[in-house]
């Protein structure tokens, strides 16, 4: 009986879905995503040939924590996203055992969409502040009332902003465990990202 109940829920679901246009923001979704790698690869690829060098590597090495980085980023995520983080996937390739510092980046953005989530939760409640947000982010409102978790997918996948995405998932209240499962392709994310930028560094080699 459950079973046949979650079939039928899922029916429902993938017909409104289509409905709404659903499979074509999916569809330009990904293409956006291939478009956006391969410029990333492209980028890094001059970048890592023309003007990366030892000296460089040793700076970011000496003169960084990788904690920082990480925290940094924590902190960003929190607030907007206002800093790529892309950025700081290519500055911890520096360091040793640089995956696992890709993989603690991704935790802390990933983290720090909940800790946006949450905010949306509260400034909701601040009727200026839920003004702000209402007409600074009407698009993403539009997006995740149509599309619900796959919009946050999308989001935590490429350049869309996350946080503010995570947030307006705040506002509207959108269900908290279906935002910590559609979010977790955030991790997905940032090792994707990685294999691009650390895997275009020897393309000219």
């Amino acid at each position: 009986m459950t079973r046949n109940k979650s079939f039928r829920a899922f029916r429902v679901y993938f017909a409104q879905f289509k409905h709404r246009g659903g499979f074509g923001f999916l569809r330009q979704s990904l293409w956006k995503l291939l478009l956006i790698l391969g410029s990333f690869a492209l980028v890094f690829t001059l970048f890592n040939h023309y003007v990366l060098d030892e000296d460089l590597k040793i700076w970011i090495k000496d003169s960084l924590s990788p904690f920082w980085l990480v925290f940094t980023l924590f902190l960003s995520e929190c607030s907007l996203g206002i800093l790529p983080p892309d950025v700081f996937i290519w500055a911890v390739k520096s360091f040793d055992h640089h995956w696992w510092w890709v993989l603690l980046l991704a935790l802390a953005s990933y983290t720090g969409g909940v800790v946006s989530y949450y905010l949306g939760t509260v400034l909701v409640k601040v009727p200026r502040v839920r003004h702000w947000v209402l007409e600074t982010y009407a698009e993403q409102f539009s997006q995740i009332r149509r599309y619900g978790g796959i919009l946050i997918s999308i989001a935590a996948l490429t350049p869309l902003p996350y946080s503010p995405v995570s947030m307006v998932a705040g506002v509207v209240r959108y269900p908290f465990k279906n935002y910590l499962l559609f979010g977790i392709t955030r991790l997905l994310r940032f090792f994707l990202y990685a294999w691009v930028i650390y895997g275009s560094s020897g393309w000219f080699n």
